[in-house]
């Protein structure tokens, strides 16, 4: 007996030791470099910051409040750019990014580490699978709300597992709380949510070994009816904006290539495409672990009261499989937003489904490994990123503040000093130039964010660059497109200046950037250039 202590304490301590340095692994990815860049993060920055100005009524306001209108409508994908705007009280510019992102990080692992202990009976190595998705790539494309809601999702379901044990106010206010903090900030992991929540109220009920459980309808009729209660208010909300949005528009189609990209888990790399070997290592491991815990031990065992992530795995796999890429008018890329969805579920089923075995343990090490491999690749990466967006930026002191600046991004994911792309998988570059807007006030016409409809800040529609300025492939094309002087004449601004990054003479065989470059040749001139001689600056010429 007292060997045996020993050595669960020692497997405990090992551990505790693996989990602390997956969490210092992920702080390390955000804090090296000087700049965490994402392909949409600068935007949420920038977008912050007005907000945060105008709620601090500074004397910018006016100037923001001529090009932007801020809309106070309980809509989804709100919740970072508040939280940001709040930070921004306290810190400035890509401090306050890098620390919403570490409240990602420690919301996310802890989250999912109390759902699997919950789930497992205990603290387990396959906890370690957690860090495999805490940076997937829909946070390296910047889309923060969409990440963050994942980290709640964890939370909303272990509050509705305590509330389904032990019926009290605490565990239901815990609840209500994290069910609304996730319609706030996505709603795809709002409807996971609201059906995982669903599905283990029948799982309960169906496994009916659960002491309490004896009267299976009046059991159902309690929790059933307690979830449409607090699940109501966000369902109504959730139908006036698909409305406003112009509905689903959804043609459902099985596109089964999608199972050879969940193999390989293809949209957990980042950056660069040197990271999918260490994810498909990762993605064919844990699909082995799940087929194992299926045929070895779920068809002898009987049903699980948390058969309802199971149902839940299917039914993200039908939107996994079916769903198109754009409904409800717009882009969605939901493969991309639902393959670690799916990854984070099998390994829920793998916990409460799979007893701790050799192999299960060694499965954990390698997706360990695996996470760790992929830090290395992205640390490098985001090393390289970070000082070219310091060169990017570097213009930042020859820009007068309440100026209106078009940045042209002729490299979208970036090049080094020596001419190599930084991120082949990736547009990390594709809004750096706002960063200049976390600085001083500034009007960024390329703030695709205040075009989407359903964050906060707004274009006003007489000055939106995206109706007026850009022609053609439009101001985010490569190359850019667009007619300063019809913007001029329609919306009546001045682009006081013009930021160009990674520009060469050869974009000029394209037909329509030299329209654009013959205008920009006859009404500015250069006004700095950055040490890399990558990023050029041109000002207005005076009247």
């Amino acid at each position: 007996m007292p060997f045996y202590v020993v050595s669960i304490s020692s497997m405990q301590k090992t551990l505790n030791a693996l989990l602390l340095t997956g969490f210092a692994l992920c702080l390390l990815q955000i804090w090296w470099p000087s700049y965490y860049l994402t392909g949409d993060g600068p935007s949420h920055l920038y977008n912050a910051q007005v907000l945060h100005d105008v709620w601090n009524y500074s004397k910018s306001t006016d100037f923001y409040l001529h090009f932007y209108h801020i809309v106070y409508r309980p809509d989804p994908n709100w919740l970072s750019t508040i939280i940001l705007a709040l930070l921004l009280f306290v810190v400035k510019g890509a401090i306050a990014e890098k620390i919403f992102l570490t409240l990602y990080v420690v919301l996310f692992v802890r989250g999912f580490h109390l759902l699997l202990a919950k789930i497992s009976g205990g603290s387990s190595y396959w906890a370690l699978a957690i860090f495999l998705f805490v940076f997937p790539h829909e946070l390296a494309k910047g889309f923060y709300n969409s990440s963050l809601s994942i980290a709640f999702y964890f939370w909303v379901v272990w509050s509705w597992l305590r509330l389904l044990e032990k019926k009290s106010v605490a565990n239901a206010v815990l609840f209500f709380l994290f069910i609304a903090l996730t319609y706030f900030t996505h709603l795809l992991a709002f409807g996971f949510a609201a059906f995982t929540c669903a599905a283990l109220v029948i799982s309960y009920v169906v496994a009916g070994s659960q002491a309490g459980i004896d009267r299976r309808g009046k059991f159902i009729a309690q929790y059933g009816g307690l979830l449409v209660v607090f699940l109501a208010p966000f369902l109504a909300l959730m139908v006036l904006f698909t409305q406003q949005e112009g509905g689903l528009q959804l043609v459902l189609k099985c596109h089964f290539y999608r199972l050879v990209e969940l193999a390989q888990l293809k949209f957990l790399a980042n950056v660069t495409t040197k990271e999918f070997l260490f994810s498909t290592v990762a993605g064919v491991v844990l699909l082995l672990l799940f087929c194992f815990s299926l045929i070895k031990y779920r068809v002898k065992n009987q049903l699980s009261k948390y058969d309802g992530l199971l149902l839940t795995l299917l039914f993200a796999m039908f939107i996994y499989l079916c769903f198109p890429e754009a409904f409800m008018g717009r882009l969605i890329l939901i493969t991309m937003r639902v393959q670690p969805i799916v990854g984070a579920l099998i390994v829920c089923c793998v916990a409460y489904s799979l007893p701790h075995t050799k192999i299960k343990n060694a499965g954990s090490i390698v997706l360990f490994a695996c996470f760790g491999c992929l830090t290395v690749v992205r640390i490098n990466c985001l090393s390289s990123a970070s000082r070219e967006v310091s060169d990017y930026i570097s213009a930042e002191g020859h820009i007068r503040a309440n100026s209106v600046v078009l940045p042209l991004d002729f490299a979208p994911s970036g090049i080094d000093e020596h001419g190599g792309v930084i991120a082949d998988w990736n547009f990390l570059f594709a809004h750096a130039s706002q960063y200049l807007g976390a600085a001083k006030p500034l009007v960024i016409l390329d703030n695709y964010e205040a075009n989407m409809g359903y964050f906060p800040v707004r274009w006003n529609d007489a000055v939106n660059p995206y109706t007026w300025l850009s022609k053609g492939e439009g101001i985010e094309g490569v190359p850019p497109y667009a007619s300063i002087a019809s913007y001029k004449q329609a919306a009546g601004v001045t682009i006081d200046y013009i930021l160009m990054w990674s520009y060469n003479p050869s974009f000029l065989q394209n037909e329509h950037f030299r329209e654009l470059y013959a205008e920009i040749s006859a009404g500015y001139h250069v006004v700095y250039t950055s040490p890399s001689r990558r990023s050029v600056l041109w000002e207005v010429n005076e009247n």
